[in-house]
């Protein structure tokens, strides 16, 4: 995680030191968590190192480097409402940051893709042809990036992903992760970003493909 703190420390230059410090902390040992077989320090690497490929497009950066800590702090493959326990923790966080904090630009920016990460889901996904270029459609598209990664790289993804899901039996994830991957395909964007849809939508699609085919096997 130390590779990160540079990021986490840019991200948080509102708050207080000690402040800044005791979330740190926290969040170093949330991901690093056992259990924690993809969605980890590696993930957060991944997801910064698209962010700045795509830093100058974004409107504000901050909020967006805020939104990649927070979105998987509480991650729990049990149940279903991390994504919602993360707008909180983000609250709890900038609550602590200073007086005016909670309402600031950055503040409600965070929530609101926090909050879209809850469907990762926009019009721009929705709509044959469509695209969008403000930071949630940048935002959804970092956190969504692997799947348009080169084979190989996704092969690798797949296996650590079910390793998260340790607790079910390997028909029931099976028959989950096939209904999630159908309805992706179904989707006439994968992506919502121009950049994405043309560097990695058709990527994504095979290897999706790929893996539809593997589980049903």
């Amino acid at each position: 995680m130390e590779e990160l703190r540079g990021e986490w420390d840019g991200a948080t230059s509102f708050a207080p030191g000690a402040v800044s410090e005791r979330w740190w902390s926290s969040i170093s040992q949330q991901y690093t968590a056992e259990g924690r077989v993809y969605h980890g320090p590696n993930y957060l690497a991944q997801l910064f190192s698209l962010y700045h490929q795509h830093q100058d497009k974004l409107a504000n950066p901050q909020a967006v480097a805020l939104a990649i800590f927070f979105h998987k702090l509480e991650y729990n493959p049990r149940s279903c409402d991390s994504e919602l326990k993360n707008v909180e923790k983000f609250d709890e966080f900038v609550s602590e940051a200073g007086e005016g904090q909670q309402d600031s630009a950055v503040a409600s920016a965070v929530r609101a893709l926090l909050e879209a990460s809850v469907n990762n889901l926009t019009e721009a996904h929705m709509v044959e042809g469509g695209a969008g270029t403000e930071d949630l459609h940048y935002f959804l598209d970092f956190t969504t990036g692997v799947l348009g990664c080169p084979s190989q790289e996704y092969q690798q993804y797949t296996t650590k992903i079910q390793a998260e899901y340790v607790h079910l039996p390997t028909a029931s994830y099976n028959q989950l992760r096939l209904k999630m991957l159908k309805n992706l395909v179904l989707m006439p964007n994968i992506y919502a970003t121009p950049e994405f849809q043309k560097e990695r939508e058709k990527a994504a699609r095979e290897n999706l493909q790929w893996e539809i085919e593997s589980l049903q096997g």
